[in-house]
């Protein structure tokens, strides 16, 4: 009988459990269409309301206007908005089954401009436009909305590239890159911004960091912030020529404070496809000759199918000061030069659960090795320098890297002797990727003894009958490279003293030294004795068990 009563009241708590899952289990469905058109709408945000008004839950339509909200006793009401039409707030109908239906119809907005009633910043300056400009708000922040809910309601794995550029001097020209491939791991977000919107309104734009400034761009949650939309002041921006189906809704701080970095800049809505497009600004509150050059930066939007949309592009771009000299008739001026820095990223690839995907618009390099190169063996791996860029010759001595964002790459052979020096076996091959496009090329590969002799023979200093090659690098503990580096090389003279050969060498921008010399002989052991600015030296020793040697020098600057 115990048992029985045990097998009952199990049973009677399991039903408990079934009957709460089942009231847990309501959904709200339907579809969303044009009142006109009667076409479904794609992307409109569906927020789910308490008697209250506030959101206890939030979704997205798909490609096909549908959609499917998991339902909470509390939910009473659902508010639909999307760009280029006017917001509608309904009642939900009691659950059928557990299912309770409503569809919507959405009337579209002409023209994106239509003027509302507003209260302003008392800060802002009154304008004409400003009825209109906040009915463009209010379009602008339906689109932001759409992105942040799409990262909930129908999450991508994207894959990443984020770059850092040196640009040549103040012009669009990319002097040199680095780029780093995000791949290890999915991730739902292009990029998060450091502080909230109310944090950017009280504290601006720039952070203080180890005595350095680091300088902060905006997300769509810092600027969807209702604080962030109070702290500053709005406008119909004039129209641009290179956005001709565009309008403009222009911002600024509502006021401003000494030593602190605010941003100015519009937000750019596509009237055709009724999607945000793009977000540029520029910093203000920098000293005069920065502040010339227009530090800033832009985020650009792309709208899916499937209803996603999602930040693609996003870069910010700075200025690096440095001093001069000209020598002139009149004597030696030092001027100031800027370079312009830019760090940011692209979404190479994004895939949906629904099966829906997207590929960035990249560039693609393939490479061919004849078969009587000598590095042409299956497995060697090639790579970008300052990338994460890598890719492996296959049995036919080709390769491909792909998705490689547009600028300036050089190509070098990985060697595992080298990885001790962080550098590749350079190839001479370098290139300018550019979107949409392919670079193919037929390339001999050096070996990495090869390039070593070349080096001594370009600096004169190479010995036909050496048997054994040194190659090297100065660095510092953190990886720097150290530049003016004596570096000499001692054999053993008997009785435990030491004797350096003829030739010595200096070490250039990029640390490495290389000797070549006949009476470096394989089984030899060696001592290399690095000097610089008169400080104590720093010497290793090392056999010379290979044809080539490949050694790093760590050296501690003096304080």
């Amino acid at each position: 009988m115990a048992h029985r009563r045990s097998c009952r009241t199990a049973l009677a708590a399991a039903l408990v459990v079934l009957s709460a899952h089942a009231t847990r289990a309501q959904v709200l469905r339907g579809a969303v269409r044009d009142s006109a058109s009667r076409q479904p709408i794609a992307g409109v945000v569906l927020l789910l309301l308490d008697a209250s008004g506030a959101t206890l839950g939030r979704n997205l339509t798909n490609e096909r206007g549908e959609y499917r909200v998991a339902l909470a006793p509390a939910m009473r009401r659902v508010r639909a908005i999307r760009i280029g039409f006017r917001p509608r707030v309904l009642a939900i109908p009691a659950p059928d089954a557990g299912v309770a239906r409503l569809d919507i119809e959405m009337s579209s907005i002409p023209t994106l401009l239509e003027p509302v009633t507003v209260r302003s910043n008392p800060s802002c300056p009154r304008r004409s436009d400003a009825g209109v400009a906040f009915a463009l708000l209010e379009q602008a922040r339906a689109g932001l909305l759409a992105t942040i809910v799409a990262r909930e309601a129908n999450p991508a794995a994207l894959i990443r590239l984020k770059f850092e550029r040196t640009m040549d001097g103040t012009s669009d020209r990319i002097d040199h890159q680095t780029v780093a491939l995000d791949s290890t791991r999915a991730s739902t977000t292009s990029f998060i911004a450091v502080r909230s919107g109310s944090a950017f309104v009280e504290q601006g734009f720039v952070q203080d960091s180890a005595g350095m400034q680091v300088f902060l761009g905006p997300d769509a949650e810092a600027l969807l912030d209702d604080s962030f939309a109070a702290g500053y002041c709005f406008r119909v921006a004039d129209p641009d020529a290179a956005r001709p189906t565009q309008v403009g809704l222009g911002f600024s701080a509502a006021s401003r404070r000494g030593g602190r970095v605010d941003i100015t800049g519009t937000v750019w809505i596509d009237t055709l496809d009724r999607a945000l497009s793009g977000i540029e600004y520029r910093y203000v509150g920098l000293i005069r000759p920065v502040q010339a050059l227009r530090p800033g930066g832009h985020i650009e939007f792309r709208a899916m199918p499937n209803g996603v949309v999602f930040i693609d592009r996003w870069a910010l771009r700075l200025f690096a000061a440095s001093l001069d000299t000209v020598v002139t008739a009149r004597g030696n001026i030092v001027r100031r030069v800027f370079t312009g820095i830019e760090s940011g990223g692209e979404v190479a690839r994004a895939r949906w659960p629904d099966g829906a995907g997207w590929d960035g618009a990249l560039g693609t390099l393939r490479l061919r090795v004849p078969p009587d190169s000598v590095r042409a063996d299956r497995g060697t791996v090639v790579r970008l320098a300052g990338t994460d860029y890598a890719t492996r010759l296959d049995a036919n001595g080709t390769a491909e890297i792909p998705r490689l964002l547009p600028g300036p790459y050089t190509l070098g052979v990985v060697d595992p002797r080298f990885a001790p020096i962080d550098l590749l076996v350079p190839t001479g091959f370098t290139f300018a990727a550019a979107r949409d496009s392919t670079i193919e090329r037929t390339l001999e590969l050096p070996a990495a003894e090869d390039y070593v002799a070349g080096r001594c023979v370009a600096a004169r200093r190479y010995d036909v009958d050496a048997t054994a090659l040194l190659f090297g690098r100065v660095m510092t503990r953190q990886g720097t490279p150290v530049k003016d580096v004596r570096v000499e090389v001692l054999l053993p003279a008997g009785g435990g003293d030491w004797r350096p050969i003829r030739d010595w060498v200096r070490t250039g921008g990029d640390g490495v030294f290389q000797f070549c010399a006949k009476v470096l002989v394989r089984g030899t052991t060696v001592r290399i004795r690095a000097t610089r600015d008169g400080s104590a030296p720093v010497e290793r020793e090392q056999t010379l068990t290979d044809p080539l040697t490949v050694i790093r020098i760590p050296y501690a600057p003096p304080r």
